[in-house]
């Protein structure tokens, strides 16, 4: 029913990924503290986000070690769940303020160049 060499390649990768978020999620609190109070937000989502990857991993770890794995299952997906609707969320805001952006310098072009005389 399940394919362990699956769940060895979703633990090895989540723990991967999830120690490099807390990593760099760490480094850009610890920059964004520095820019501003507001700038660590960034750094502490990304700690969050490892840290869900974290557990996923460990819950594979668990449920490779015993037979009966239905309940880590869920809770791996749990995990997973949480961390991409967080990553989700993070890319829709990134795409918000994308846009925003490009309306802006569209405008802002408009105006410039509504100004200068043809």
């Amino acid at each position: 029913m399940v394919n362990r060499e699956y769940w060895q390649q979703l633990s090895k990768w989540a723990g991967l990924v999830g120690i490099l978020n807390i990593i760099f999620g760490a480094f850009s609190a610890i920059c964004g503290v520095f820019a501003f109070i507001i700038g660590a937000i960034p750094g502490i989502i990304m700690i969050v986000l490892g840290v869900k990857l974290r557990n996923a991993k460990k819950y594979a770890d668990e449920m490779l070690a015993e037979e009966e794995s239905e309940g880590k299952i869920n809770l791996i997906l749990m995990n997973l769940n949480s961390y991409f609707m967080i990553q989700g969320i993070l890319l829709i805001i990134a795409l918000v303020f994308c846009a925003l952006g490009m309306l802006g310098c569209f405008w802002a072009g408009f105006a410039l160049f509504s100004q200068i005389p043809f």
